[in-house]
C-alpha cells in the first residue's frame, strides 16, 4: 500500500497539470491581444539559445545571442560565439554581417517581394499581425503559458515551414520557439531576460565597418 501512494499522488498532479485546448474563441481572442501589444509597436528584446538540427550534421549547431524586435519589421538579431553574425532588417532591407570574413550580404526586401513574404511567414511568431494570413491556429494552456502551433495554410508557405509551435506566459511573454521544416530542419530557440523597454531606432541602422566586402546575392 505505501509504494502505491506516490503513484496515486504522481497520477493526482499529472492530471491536474494536464494540457487544456484553447476553444476558438479563446484563440481569437489571444491573437487579438497579441495583435494589440504589436499596434502599439511594443519592442522586445531578450537573450536567445538556438539548437539547429538538420538531417546532414550528427550534432545540432548551438548559436546564442540577443534579439531585439519592434513591431511591424524591424528586427537586430546578434549572434556571438565563435562564428559571430549582425542581422538587422529595417523593413526595406536585410543586412547580413559576419565579421570574422569580413563580409556583408545586403538583400534589398522591396525588389525581391518572395524573400519579404518568406520573411513575414517565418517571423509570425513575432509579428501576430498577420499571423492568420498564413497560418491555421491551434493551443493549449498549460498553468501560466500558452503553447500555440501554427501550420501553415497555403502549399508556398508549406514549402518553407512545416509547424511552428509557440511557447508564451500568460502575460504573452515569450519563452520558446520550435520551428520544422518540411526537409527535416528543426530549430529551437529558448528566450530568456525578455525586456518590453523601447528600442532605439538607430539600433535598425546598420552599416558594415570599413573594408568590408558587401555583396548583393540576388543583384542590386
Amino acid at each position: 500500500m505505501t509504494k502505491t501512494i506516490p503513484i496515486i499522488i504522481s497520477v493526482f498532479f499529472a492530471t491536474i497539470l494536464q494540457a487544456a485546448p484553447l476553444s476558438q474563441d479563446e484563440i481569437t481572442d489571444l491573437v487579438k491581444r497579441l495583435e494589440t501589444v504589436y499596434q502599439n509597436r511594443t519592442s522586445l528584446q531578450a537573450n536567445f539559445k538556438e539548437e539547429r538540427h538538420m538531417a546532414i550534421l550528427k550534432d545540432p549547431v548551438i548559436n546564442e545571442g540577443k534579439i531585439w524586435f519592434t513591431p511591424p519589421d524591424n528586427i537586430r538579431r546578434e549572434i556571438t560565439g565563435n562564428s559571430p553574425s549582425t542581422t538587422v532588417i529595417d523593413g526595406k532591407k536585410m543586412t547580413i554581417y559576419y565579421p570574422n570574413l569580413k563580409t556583408a550580404e545586403r538583400y534589398d526586401l522591396e525588389k525581391r517581394p518572395i524573400i519579404r513574404q518568406s520573411l513575414q511567414a517565418l517571423t509570425a511568431g513575432l509579428n501576430f499581425q498577420r499571423v492568420g494570413d498564413y497560418y491555421n491556429i491551434e493551443g493549449t494552456k498549460e498553468g501560466n503559458t500558452y503553447v500555440i502551433t501554427l501550420t501553415p495554410k497555403t502549399a508556398s508557405i508549406r514549402r518553407l515551414v512545416k509547424s511552428l509551435t509557440l511557447t508564451m506566459q500568460t502575460d504573452l511573454t515569450p519563452e520558446k520557439v520550435d520551428y520544422q521544416s518540411p526537409r527535416g530542419e528543426r530549430v529551437l530557440i529558448d528566450y530568456s531576460n525578455v525586456k518590453r523597454d523601447p528600442v532605439p531606432e538607430s539600433e535598425y541602422e546598420f552599416n558594415p565597418p570599413a573594408g568590408t566586402n558587401v555583396t548583393n546575392p540576388f543583384g542590386s
